[in-house]
């Protein structure tokens, strides 16, 4: 049985990951420890959890499969993380915020993508270097 591959590398998905965490730990003012291991039951850090799920899969562009193991989620708590999140933006307020996370996120994974190019060949050139 062949083995069915997601779309992006490992690394690829944890790097959007971690920058959808960046940006979502900024906008909330949380660390990243609260972000992922926060007390249960805190609205404020589930919703922010929540959220990044949402931006990892919405602007990153991960599948909801590389999106749990990512975050270390099960497939269906990531679904229902994004159901979530996108019934927030009927707030104004929210959808707001959410625009300016989402515009900072493509930001952030632009710039990834502008200097992956030059690292690669940088660090292929250090292999060649005996």
């Amino acid at each position: 049985m062949p083995h069915n591959r997601d779309a992006f590398s490992e690394r690829t998905c944890r790097v959007i990951a971690r920058l959808a965490k960046e940006v979502v730990c900024e906008a909330y003012a949380i660390s990243h420890a609260d972000l992922l291991d926060g007390p249960r039951g805190n609205v404020e850090l589930s919703q922010a959890r929540q959220t990044a799920m949402y931006l990892a899969h919405i602007v990153g562009q991960l599948t909801l499969n590389e999106v749990a193991i990512a975050f270390k989620k099960g497939r269906t708590t990531v679904s229902h993380s994004c159901v979530n999140t996108e019934d927030r933006r009927d707030s104004p307020v929210f959808d707001l915020q959410l625009e300016i996370m989402e515009k900072k996120l493509r930001a952030r994974i632009n710039m990834l993508r502008l200097t992956a190019p030059r690292e690669e060949r940088l660090r292929r050139r250090a292999k060649r270097i005996p």
